[in-house]
């Protein structure tokens, strides 16, 4: 199946505000953390242009390509996984279409889901507006994203997103501006390191040895935004949970990962992305393969690089 995108790509995240966009309930930060994620929510509004830093579009593309760090990227909703020189290029290159600046993202529900030192991972409900052929702005889609934030020089600044949609968005897919140098990894030893990581836990058929390696490879905070389930709240308890079941049943979950590499690394904390391939049998019995593009988060703990979290953004069709 192709899904159909909206004529303003998401990516753009226009800026601008109107009317009121659709609520989700925001979990109450722990104590420790409060003032912290009311830092990073107003860092977050700044990175969309949104609430008081709104801006017309031009001056919010050339805002965030200053304000986004130098190893920023995104996984924007068509799985499309973009760097910063990418995802500046896209944006600026919609400039001359001078988006209505009530379209873009309205960001909602933010909430901070764990710190690793100068290094921060939180979530929020993004809901898009859009406009139609005849000029009429409305909210079509919504994400869930998993929002990355690093402390450089005593400043917060955005260091990644992956977006899940909830709500499918519609009309054509916009193209995406694509770098044509070769890609270079960061770090190719710990790419190494970190793609045997990602693939022992993925591949291993034995669902006992699996729970065990869960149970210690995952962070203590760790959680995932699943791409099938955006909406649901994975964490280490549950996933083990889970998994267990498999174990008790003889059975294997039905996704399989390819295509790692590494995409940043800021001290203790990496950052990579893959692609995982979903089995899964729809509503006439038939089997059907659904790839992901993850976000893949590692910190180091220990001396020992373990998973933090994970999002995973369905691949959709052009």
């Amino acid at each position: 199946m192709k899904f159909a995108w909206v004529l303003i790509l998401f990516v753009l995240a226009g800026c601008g505000q109107a009317g009121n966009a659709p609520t989700a309930a925001t979990p109450p930060a722990s104590n420790a953390n409060a003032d912290l994620e009311k830092v990073l929510s107003d860092v977050n509004q700044q990175w969309l242009c949104a609430g008081p830093y709104r801006k017309t579009y031009k001056d919010c593309v050339e805002f965030r390509s200053k304000y986004w760090v130098d190893q920023f990227f995104e996984v924007i909703p068509s799985g499309e996984l973009l760097n910063k020189e990418e995802m500046v290029a896209t944006q600026t290159s919609r400039i001359p279409s001078n988006p209505d600046p009530r379209t873009g993202p309205y960001p909602d529900a933010f909430q901070l889901r764990a710190v690793y030192g100068d290094f921060a991972m939180a979530t929020d409900h993004t809901n898009f507006m859009t406009a139609d052929k005849s000029g009429r702005v409305s909210f079509t889609s919504n994400s869930k994203v998993l929002r990355l934030f690093i402390k450089e020089n005593g400043v917060w600044r955005p260091a990644a997103a992956g977006l899940v949609p909830i709500i499918a968005p519609t009309g054509p897919v916009p193209p995406s501006v694509h770098s044509t140098a070769p890609r270079k990894s960061p770090d190719e030893q710990l790419e190494k390191e970190l793609a045997e990581i990602d693939r022992a836990w993925m591949d291993s058929s034995d669902m006992n040895k699996r729970v065990a390696y869960v149970s210690k490879m995952f962070a203590d905070q760790w959680f995932e935004i699943l791409g099938w389930d955006p909406t649901a709240n994975p964490t280490k308890a549950s996933t083990v949970e889970v998994l267990s079941r498999y174990a008790k049943a003889n059975t294997v979950p039905g996704v399989v990962a390819d295509q790692f590499q590494l995409q940043a690394v800021f001290g203790d904390v990496a950052l990579a992305s893959d692609r995982r391939t979903r089995t899964w049998k729809n509503d006439q019995g038939q089997m059907v393969k659904t790839p992901h593009r993850s976000l893949l988060v590692f910190v180091k703990q220990n001396g020992e690089w373990r998973s933090a979290g994970a999002s995973l953004t369905p691949i959709m069709a052009p």
